[in-house]
């Protein structure tokens, strides 16, 4: 009983703590829906999500202030980071993955935000992405990931930083496609040297039993060829 009594003033302080802090919480809350209604912004999810896509980052921010959950999806399965990261929307990325939105998080299609900056060649969304160390090998419903998505559209500067932070080289997508392949095909000399640099496989075969050399001889990539020959490819 002596304890009991000599915790109880310590017990009402946390207790006393814990309000006020829920109070401020309440109060912050009631205040940026205050704000949103003042800006005449419904509170739904829907508005949040075209706030993010248009950049309008103060007003997503509002919207996180006032108890938005930033994982709240479309009908696509997409989230508020997905559409900015998409848009290249840097300044709502930030606020967003400053209130914890999840970067791994998949729609529909099991994209990720880190994937449409990769395709779209936004680098610096890419980089706020990584620093929040995504799983880079996350694949969407057809194979694809984030390097090789990249690596597809030349986006020779994001190959570069998804291989530096671990990205493997050697994945492959639903129909055995490496990212070297799909540079190869297009004939992007620099993502090819980068690949292979970083230890990219050039006898790598798809589901066709096809190598990198193979389908660039197809689309006659002369230069990407030489390169791939360089290497000892077959």
């Amino acid at each position: 009983m002596k304890h009991a009594r000599k915790l109880t003033p310590l017990f009402l302080l946390l207790v006393l703590v814990l309000l006020t802090a829920c109070s401020n919480d309440d109060k912050a809350r009631a205040q940026a829906r205050e704000e949103l209604t003042r800006l005449n912004v419904e509170y739904t999810d829907s508005n949040f999500i075209e706030n993010a896509r248009q950049g309008n980052a103060d007003v997503v921010h509002h919207f996180l202030d006032a108890g938005m959950d930033p994982e709240v999806k479309t009908k696509e399965g997409q989230t508020a980071l997905m559409v900015a990261a998409l848009a290249n929307q840097a300044e709502v990325v930030k606020v967003l993955l400053e209130h914890g939105a999840d970067v791994n998080a998949k729609n529909k299609y099991d994209g990720t935000a880190l994937m449409s900056a990769a395709w779209k060649g936004h680098s610096e969304i890419v980089d706020l992405l990584l620093a929040q160390k995504p799983d880079l090998s996350i694949k969407d419903s057809r194979g694809m990931n984030a390097l090789m998505f990249a690596a597809w559209e030349n986006h020779t500067g994001i190959v570069r930083s998804l291989l530096d932070k671990g990205a493997d080289a050697n994945a492959t997508d639903a129909n055995g496609w490496t990212a070297l392949m799909r540079a190869a095909f297009k004939g992007h000399t620099e993502p090819v040297t980068i690949l292979m640099e970083k230890g990219a496989d050039v006898n790598t075969k798809n589901s066709e039993g096809k190598t990198a050399l193979t389908v660039a001889e197809e689309q006659h990539q002369t230069q990407v060829v030489q390169l791939l020959k360089d290497r000892a490819a077959r």
